[in-house]
């Protein structure tokens, strides 16, 4: 072979393998290379890509499957698994912005017949007072307990040093009532959790309301009657999921220095549906008064931040009260409110990919977007989606198209491929606030990680695969959302 054609192959070969390839100058602000490597999880937990915020308290926030979970033993679920559940949580927030309500008759029967469970990053807090003794059996393997230990530390902490008992709970964004998993709790109608069950009656600082009281009364929709004049309540969760028992108060204790006395949460004794992330409950943060954010507002100011890591093997943060950074580290957007005050929004005013304006007007996007810690996969409207798909597709056309994963419709084969020449994508907000996502909130599974909603009238839901690697910050009385990126 002739040698200037077989350098030339050698570089090639090179340039396909070399994880340190530069794109060229003119592709810098259109291309990101990536190394497929950095989009798959690996075995161990690497901790932290990023220091979490100095000068104020956080607290670990989690995938709930992998190495860095304290859940890492519950079975992982099949992609099929999570973007059915995803669908069914899109759906039910959808129909409760609408009116409906989660559950009614337009729910299928393989809907309701389908196991669904507790998806969400997780976060740790203990629940109860000084007193409540430790459990005689710990119900998950002493991995789990170290995995929980090794991420209270982290945040500067031991759990053994906090009161009560250590519990691992969902967070979410798009409900009101907090609850955690009470004895006596069998199981089923309980679920199996990895944490020792919250035993009310062996907390000194645990009170039930009675039926007559104002915190009672005042649940609403939440309220499910009197048991021994016990106040009882019961939520139902957008994918049809439920839980239901006693109103009660407790202490709630993230580290040392932060503690919510009397807080008010579901003591959860039954469920239906299945919660088999193997959490122990729910840490509410919407809109609502019954949740966590409303309870502490005059500590924290309704303000609260987190960040999701971009793969199951680091860890991010959550953080209530205002961060310790400059506000100069964000962008910022007014928030948007819904009919249904549980929820939070923003208002997309354009997408771009690979630098380019997708050419869909502002008015596409004039119903706002839901932000959701729970919800994976971003919807967009149908002619957002359309355009943002085609130019995605012109963008990747290199490389190997692969059939669609169920709501995901455009798909790769990267069999053999090292780095990835991946466009860039976009989003602008209301005022002008410009986030570029990561290269983690754009290809899922091999996939486009975005999905269409059914019309333009319907809101957008901003899903949690696009928020990671940034910190997305709520002031919901100041009525903006803050986003910095890079920072988990």
């Amino acid at each position: 072979m002739p040698l200037v054609p077989s350098l030339f192959l050698l570089l090639l070969l090179h340039l396909s393998c070399s994880p340190t390839v530069q794109l060229a100058a003119a592709d810098e602000h259109k291309y990101t290379l990536v190394a497929m490597s950095s989009l798959k999880p690996k075995a161990t937990c690497s901790g932290y890509r990023v220091s979490p915020p100095q000068n104020i308290t956080w607290v670990p926030l989690n995938h709930p499957h992998g190495p860095c979970s304290p859940l890492s033993d519950a079975a992982t679920p099949s992609l099929a698994e999570l973007l059915h559940h995803d669908q069914l949580r899109v759906d039910g927030i959808h129909m409760r912005l609408s009116n409906d309500t989660p559950g009614d008759s337009k729910k299928t029967q393989s809907d309701q017949n389908y196991q669904t469970e507790s998806y969400g990053n997780v976060v740790h807090a203990h629940v109860g007072g000084a007193g409540h003794p430790p459990p005689l059996k710990h119900q998950g393997s002493s991995q789990l307990r170290r995995n929980i230990d090794a991420s209270a530390a982290a945040a500067g902490s031991r759990s053994s040093s906090l009161p009560g008992v250590l519990q691992t709970f969902v967070l979410d964004t798009a409900s009101d009532v907090p609850w955690v998993q009470c004895l006596p709790c069998p199981i089923p109608p309980c679920h199996p959790q990895v944490d020792s069950f919250y035993d009310p009656s062996r907390s000194p600082s645990s009170a039930p309301f009675s039926c007559t009281s104002p915190t009672c009364t005042g649940l609403g929709t939440y309220a499910n009657g009197c048991v021994n004049n016990q106040c009882q309540y019961r939520v139902v969760y957008p994918d049809g999921t439920s839980t239901s028992g006693s109103y009660i108060a407790d202490l709630l204790t993230f580290d040392a220095s932060n503690a919510v006395p009397s807080f008010k949460f579901g003591c959860s004794h039954a469920e239906q549906g299945s919660f088999d992330s193997r959490a122990a409950g729910i840490l509410a943060l919407g809109g609502g008064p019954e949740s966590l954010l409303s309870q502490t507002a005059s500590r924290y100011g309704k303000v609260f931040a987190y960040c999701i890591p971009a793969s199951s093997s680091y860890s991010g943060f959550f953080i209530l009260g205002v961060p310790s950074l400059a506000s100069s580290r964000y962008v910022v957007t007014p928030m948007v409110r819904f009919s249904q005050a549980t929820f939070y929004g923003v208002r997309l005013r354009a997408i771009t990919v690979g630098g380019q304006p997708l050419g869909v007007g502002p008015t596409v996007f004039a119903a706002g977007s839901v932000l959701d810690s729970r919800t994976d996969i971003t919807r967009l409207p149908p002619t957002a989606y359309q355009a943002l798909r085609a130019a995605f597709r012109s963008s990747m056309s290199m490389y190997r198209s692969a059939p669609p994963k169920g709501i995901l419709d455009t798909c790769y084969d990267f069999t053999g491929v090292v780095n990835i020449k991946l466009p860039k994508i976009t989003l602008v907000f209301d005022r002008n606030a410009v986030v570029v996502l990561d290269s983690s909130g754009i290809l899922f599974h091999d996939c486009l990680a975005f999905a269409s909603n059914a019309n333009d009238r319907m809101p957008g839901i901003l899903g949690s695969v696009q928020q990671q690697t940034i910190e997305v910050l709520y002031n919901v009385d100041g009525g903006t959302v803050g986003f910095r990126q890079g920072a988990c």
